[in-house]
């Protein structure tokens, strides 16, 4: 069985526009199978776990948090989205820090050093971001929405094959044994040497 899912969103327990259940409604209607809560620490507003939990949806649910992780170059962004039994660390949309790609890979060394990293994002709000889907780079790259708004959903997800089963789906993206897709033409651009994209 194929699993579309998004692994980075925002609602209205940080900084997103949406509420959790409204976001469920939009990816579900665009046809996900699963979806990742991934709203700011440091921005994150009480009962945001009890919200989620109470989400009616058909889509394996995600709880997570987008941790603000200090470095030497400043503050990154890493996500942790919790499984049933298992925990799954992104390292996000590193177009976003203004760094060089030496600096980038510096960046994700020096926070892989302090806390696991599982995988890199190679999107940026869901537009593919090629120069950090590169060998250097020695994670399994995702494509991801880091959705704030109902406009920026469904421009960039994940495809895996399998159960529809949380562990699963993070070991997966883990070793990955995944698919990334993107919205819009794409053929121009050059497959990741992890993983196989395709146009939506």
């Amino acid at each position: 069985m194929t699993l579309k899912g998004q692994l980075h969103t925002h609602t209205t327990f940080s900084d997103g526009t949406l509420t959790p259940q409204e976001v469920a409604d939009i990816y579900a209607a665009l046809g996900f199978d699963f979806l990742a809560f991934t709203d700011h620490d440091h921005l994150l507003k009480p009962a945001y776990t009890r919200m989620i939990q109470q989400i009616k949806s058909d889509l394996i649910l995600f709880y997570g948090v987008e941790l603000t992780v200090h470095c030497s170059k400043g503050y990154v962004h890493v996500s942790r989205i919790e499984g049933d039994s298992d925990v799954l660390h992104i390292f996000n949309h590193p177009a976003d820090y203004d760094l060089t790609i030496k600096e980038t890979t510096d960046c994700i060394k020096e926070v892989a050093g302090r806390h696991p990293l599982d995988a890199v994002e190679v999107t940026h709000h869901g537009f593919y971001t090629p120069q950090f889907d590169i060998a250097g780079i020695p994670y399994p790259k995702v494509a991801a929405d880091d959705s704030h708004d109902r406009l920026a959903c469904g421009r960039g997800w994940v495809e895996v094959d399998g159960d529809r089963n949380r562990d699963a789906i993070i070991s997966a993206i883990r070793t990955g044994a995944f698919r990334n897709c993107y919205a819009g033409d794409i053929h121009k651009r050059k497959p990741s040497g992890l993983h196989r994209m395709q146009l939506a």
